[in-house]
Parts: C-alpha cells; structure tokens; sequence
C-alpha cells in the first residue's frame, strides 16, 4: 500500500471510529440509528474499494479469487445502500431485497474460493471435495437452524431460511477459505488470515443479529453493531494483499488429516443437531423440525457417498498397490532370475558370491566355484531344434540341483553355462567330488524319448578362495579358465583353476573311493619294522599298515590321510589291531618269542569314546594281553584335551602308550609329566641330520634328558648310519628303529628268537625292558 493509500485508509478507519462514538454517545435512537447505518456504509464501501484494489493488481492466477472477493464486498455495500433506502422510505419487510443482495456476498466468496479450488485441485479430487462442502454446508444449516428453532418456532418458513442462510453462508465461505489451504497446499499468511477472520466475524454477527431481532432485542448504536464494521475493515484489507503461495517445502501430514476428518466433522455436526432437535421438539413436528430434519439427512447422505468414494478409492489403490507389488516381484525375478530355468542368473549369483567372499573373509572359510558347460550342446540344437535345446537346459538345471546341498547355490550364466557356488568348503577332494557327481548326473539317459540317445556330457571349471583369487569377478575367471583347460583336455572332465591341484585332488579322489571298497584281507597287509637295544638286540616291533592296489603299493601318507578324513581310519585301525594280535599268537605257536608289538592310533580313532573297551574287546577275544602292545599316538594328538580321556581309559585298559613323533608339536611340560605314557619317540627329522647339524644333536640330547627326568624310555626312529646311531648311543639313548637295523618287513621274513634262547640270553643278561 503507498503512502497516499496508507493516508487514506487511516482517514477510512478514523471516520468509522468517529461514527460509533457518536452512535454510543447519541442523544436518542433514531440518531443512534443514523450513525450506525453511516459507519455501515463507510465500513462496506471502504472494504469494496480495498477488494477493488486487490483485483486491479491481482495475478493472472489469483483473478477468479480476486473477483469473487471484489463481487462479494461489492454486494454489502450494495445491499447496505438497499437497507439504507429501506429504512428512509419506511418500508421494512422480512425477508426484504437487502437480504437477498447481503446473500450474494457469501455466495460469491464461495464461488471464488470453488474457482480456486477447480483451478488447482485434480479432476479425481474435485468431486469428493464438491461433496465435502455439500455435506458441511448442510450440516451447518442443521445446526444453525436448531439454534433459530427455540426463538423463531413461529416465523414462517421463508423467513426462518432467510435468518438460517445468513451465517450459513458466510461461514461456509469461511469454511473454503480454511479448506482451500490443505487442498491446494498453499502457504497461508497474515492477509489470508484477516479475509478468513472477516468472513467468519461476518457470520457470526448476522447470527447474532438474527437472534436479537427474533428476540426483540436490538439496540441501536450499541457496541456489537460495529462487529459489522470490524468485519469489513478485517475482510478489506486481507482481500486487498492476500495471493496464491504454494507451500512446497511445508508438512503434508496435517492438510491430509484435515482434508480427511472434515466428512466426519460433518457428520458429528448433523448427528449432534439431530439430538438437539429431538430434545427441544414436542409431539408436533412443525415445518422447522422437518426442514432440520431435511438437512441433517442430507448432510448424512452426501458425507456417506463421500465415504463410498473413498472406500472405491482405497479399494482401487489397494488394487493398484498389489498389482505394483506384483509388478515388482515379476520385475525382480526378471532381474535376478532366469526365465527358463528359474535359476538364479549371473547378477544374483554374482550379489551371492561377494556376501558370501565377505562372511568368508571374517570366518576364514573356503568357497568353492565350478563353472559348467555342456559338450555338444550346438549340435543338439542344430539337430533338435531350440524347443527340444531348452528342455534339456531345464532338466540339466533338475539334474545339476538334485546333486547339491543347501548352503549350495546353482545358477545359470547365459547359454549352456551353469555356474555352482559351494560356501563352508571342506576339502579339495570334497569339491572334487562333488564335480565328478555333477558330471555323472549329466551324463545319464535323457528323459526325452527323442533324446535318449544322444551323449550330452559337460565340462567343469573349478576355482577356489582364498587360494586361486580374492573377489568374485577373478573367482569367476579363474573358473573359466579352469574350464577352457578342461575342454582342451577333452571334455566330459574337470580342472582346478592350479593343474597340479586337479592332479593332486582327482589321485585323492581315487584313492578314497577305492580305499571305501577296498578288501582288507586282500588289498592290506601289515609289516613289522624291528627295534634294537644299543647292542643290537631286538627289543620290540612296530605293525606298519601297508596297502596295494592293482599291484602297486600305496604310500601311507597318501592313503592313511584319506583313511581319517572319511573316518575309515576306525575300522582300518580296528583290523591292524586284530591282525597284529592274530599275528602275535601265530609267532608263538612257532615257538618264537615276541618282544612288544607297537600299533599307531589315529586321532579320528581317539575320538571315539568307546575305543578303550573296543580295543579290550579285540586282544581279550584274539587271547593276547594288552601289555604286548604299545600303542603310539603322535605328541600333537596326545596334548588336546578331548583325547586325554580316550588315553587314560586306554592305560586304564592295560595298554602301554608311547608318545610319537616327538618335538614336532608344542608340548606342555605339565601335560607330559601327567601323561600315562611309558615312551617318547625321537622324530625322524631330528635323527635324519644330527651328525652334520649341532642344532638337531642339541635336540636330541634334550629330547633324551627331559625322558630319563620324567622316567621314560626313549626310541630314535629313522637311524640309517653309524654316526648316527653311535651319536645317539652315547647320548644315552636305549632304543633304535630305522633301514641301519632292518627296514619293515613281512613276517615270514622277521627274525624272532625261540623261547628257550630268550630264556637263555634272559639268564645271562639283564632284561632290556
């Protein structure tokens, strides 16, 4: 507003102010009158010309509003210049055209906040809206009604709607004008406010006018007169300034909230002044019960139609919101999942394989990944037909699933190319194996009558972490190129991404599926390699498993390895035992005499809890006495905890115990004191160079010392030289094994002395043991 326009409104409101004084302060009611009817006028006229001004600089997008503003002050003052005329010429009726012309104001606020509203709301949203201000609109006559009803029971029914429609209508254009803000979602600022507080103090002060007058209570010149003049001084200057703000940046929350609970207000509203009628009424219902009744009704109808819409609504996002999920759940497995065999694909196997690295990682796990492709799969669609090349993609991917566990994860990779990812890896030959199965399972008859007879094997790529690559993008190469050497070595094979590691697994491999079939009477043999005092004197002997297949032997630290990862090692060491005792008794019925017999156990074998009794079992059946035997366990077994109980219910059982390979592990001294072993038993890496390397005799005579402090015997394995052996002899050492004396031998060829000569050399000399 300018200087000049600030002028002049303060000269507008001064006169205003000067005029409801003097009404105050007239010396009777006709004056009284006077001055309210002049500040009306000035107060109407002044709010028109602000609103006039408002519209004369209104935007393009504030001009609907802007003229219903305009139009709606024009129509006060108008119908304030039809009162005016009304009053001087005498003539007063009820209702009179002033009310109609005031009537218009209301009206054309409301058309100019319902133009606001169509210009910025949806096309889905306006008709629920529309219903919301029908159903507010008559809950509010209702209500308004019911307050007329107890003064105005005896007006007619024109003139009762004619008092109801007065804060019917302002208020509901104060009504838009406060849904106009959530709807739109404007930003609403102190000029909207001031047209919102005018429109509602003009509802307010009709009702009120209107009960006095039904009352017979109006006064002229009195203080609530110029609440009118309040009204327009309000409206005017918030219709002047007031513009369209969109409130982009502002909390959506509460406009919903007041968009959604405004059907409910409505019909609270209508419920409470159908209460209200029923309260007051008497048993004749006259034409303001029923016309209450009426809009109660009608206020009831449209907000349960507007609720119908909403519920239609919900049910068709809930429709909506389910198809999307659908959409996105398709739209996943499209992307994650292959669409013909409903395998993962490369992008989810890849997503599965880095989780997988990383839990690895932090676990220190193994992963294993084999990479597939079919042999020949060309020619088969070439020969077939794509039709018949997808189905036996499909039940490869059948076959290739039933082969796997479940920490397994199978996918396709594009073509004939399957892609398998092993988590919690137990061994290369574990892998090994389970590519020979994948390969087998392929390699079956087809079920396809059409494809029975066709040979359609496969290829496997094998690369491991963390030993062939650190992340997925060169597990997944090394894979392939694993495959490449498996193709070029034939096909219908696999390769690990090392080749010596495919050679090592694929002999392991063998090895554990022929030890599982293997026949111990026929394939195994046990062989004794004797044991000497340091004057030569055989004093004990070891049974050492041996094992031939097809002819050729196999070494035992490639077999007996094997033997205890599978747990055949049990029985295996269950039928040594045997065949050691059998052994002892056939040497004694030949007349020999036999020195103690040593036997290895396993840790896998001292895992057992029943061994000690199994093992007592075995001797008390064969008839030979537990001392005849020494049974070895090597110094890393002895000393975990677990073993200890298997140990002493052995020395309980009568076993001698023998701790071997001694020096190799990390022994505590504690532990060794409180062992039942009778024995330590060098190891052969300390013998091998003790007479060139002063490190290995210093361990030696070490070894030595700490056996004769705890009371134990001690055996130097491995002795092939006289420097050694006469090293270890002047040590102190009192027993020896090793190719210097005999190597391990069948025992037809182990020389035992007879009974009688023992008994002999016994007599003569001082027993060895």
């Amino acid at each position: 507003m300018t200087v000049r326009g600030g002028s002049v409104f303060v000269g507008w409101v001064a006169v205003m102010a000067a005029l409801v004084v003097a009404a105050r302060l007239a010396p009777s009611a006709m004056w009284a009158s006077i001055f309210d009817n002049l500040q009306w006028t000035f107060a109407f006229g002044g709010s028109a010309w602000l609103a006039w001004r408002g519209l004369a600089g209104a935007r393009v997008i504030d001009r609907p509003l802007r003229i219903g503003l305009f139009a709606g002050a024009l129509m006060i003052f108008a119908g304030q210049l039809v009162w005016m005329v009304q009053v001087a010429s005498g003539w007063n009726p009820f209702p009179a055209p002033a009310d109609a012309v005031f009537l218009l104001a209301p009206v054309a606020w409301a058309a100019g906040w319902l133009a606001a509203l169509v210009r910025g709301l949806p096309r889905e949203r306006l008709l629920p809206s529309l219903l919301d201000i029908g159903g507010a609109m008559s809950a509010l006559m209702a209500a308004v009604l019911t307050l007329y009803f107890p003064s105005g029971a005896d007006l007619a029914f024109g003139s009762l709607i004619v008092l109801a429609l007065y804060p019917v209508l302002f208020l509901l254009a104060a009504g838009l004008a406060v849904l106009v803000v959530p709807a739109l979602q404007l930003r609403p600022d102190r000029f909207h406010l001031l047209v919102l507080v005018g429109t509602t103090t003009y509802g307010l002060s009709w009702m009120h006018w209107n009960l006095l007058a039904l009352e017979d209570a109006l006064v002229p010149g009195s203080l609530f007169n110029a609440a009118f003049t309040l009204s327009a001084v309000l409206f005017g200057l918030g219709a002047c300034r007031f513009r369209i703000e969109a409130d982009l940046r502002g909390d959506e929350c509460w406009r919903e909230r007041t968009m959604a609970y405004l059907p409910l207000a409505a019909m609270a509203l209508a419920l409470l002044s159908l209460v209200l009628l029923f309260l007051r009424s008497g048993d004749d219902a006259g034409v303001a019960q029923r016309v209450i009744f009426a809009c109660c009704l009608l206020a009831l109808t449209l907000t349960t139609v507007r609720q119908t819409l909403v519920v239609g609504v919900l049910e068709r996002l809930r429709n909506a919101e389910n198809a999307i999920l659908r959409n996105e759940a398709q739209m996943y497995r499209l992307a994650n999942f292959d669409t013909l065999t409903e395998l993962p694909n490369r992008r989810l196997f890849e997503d599965r394989l880095e989780h997988s690295l990383r839990e690895a990682a932090l676990s220190g796990g193994q992963v294993a990944v084999l990479l597939i492709d079919l042999d020949h799969f060309k020619q088969v669609n070439d020969t077939f037909g794509h039709r018949f090349g997808d189905r036996l993609l499909r039940e490869t991917a059948m076959r290739l699933q039933s082969c796997l566990r479940s920490d397994a994860t199978l996918a396709r990779m594009g073509g004939d190319e399957f892609m398998v990812m092993v988590e919690r890896m137990h061994s290369r030959t574990d892998v090994a194996a389970l590519a020979q199965a994948l390969l087998d399972r392929v390699d079956c008859p087809w079920a396809d009558a059409a494809m029975a007879q066709q040979i359609v094997g496969a290829s496997i790529g094998i690369s491991l972490y963390p030993d062939d690559a650190a992340n997925a993008v060169e597990l997944i190469r090394n894979a392939d190129s694993a495959l490449n050497e498996a193709k070029s070595a034939g096909r219908g094979t696999y390769r690990f991404y090392i080749e010596a590691y495919t050679e090592v697994t694929r002999r392991k491999l063998e090895l554990r599926n022929r030890l599982r079939l293997a026949r111990p009477d026929l394939e195994f043999h046990v062989v004794y390699q004797p044991q000497y005092d340091a004057l030569r004197n055989l004093v004990g002997l070891e049974a050492l498993l041996r094992w031939t297949v097809d002819g050729a032997p196999v070494p035992p630290d490639e077999f007996i390895p094997i033997a205890e990862e599978s747990g055949l090692i049990v029985a295996i060491g269950e039928w040594v035992l045997e065949t050691t005792c059998r052994q002892i008794l056939a040497w004694r019925a030949q007349g020999r005499w036999v020195p103690p017999v040593s036997v290895n156990v396993s840790a896998r074998q001292l895992i057992e809890a029943e061994i000690a009794q199994r093992y007592a079992q075995i001797v008390h059946a064969a008839g030979v006495a537990a001392a005849d035997l020494v049974l070895e366990v090597t110094e890393t077994q002895l000393l975990e905890d677990r073993m200890l109980p298997s140990v002493e219910a052995l020395s309980r059982a009568g076993f001698k115990l023998s701790m071997d390979d001694f020096g190799t592990g990390q022994s505590s001294l504690v532990k060794l004191k409180l062992l039942p072993i009778t024995e330590l038993k060098i190891d052969k890496a300390f013998v091998r160079d003790i007479a060139t390397d002063a490190g290995d005799r210093e361990i030696c005579a070490t070894i030595h010392a700490l056996a004769i402090t705890l009371g134990l015997e001690v055996v130097a394995e491995g002795v092939e030289t006289e420097d050694q052996f006469e090293l270890l002899v002047g040590m102190g050492c009192q027993r020896f094994q090793g190719w210097l004396f005999a190597p391990a031998m069948l025992p037809s060829a182990v020389s035992l002395p007879s009974e009688a000569a023992q008994l002999t050399a016994g007599s003569a000399t001082a027993p060895a043991r």
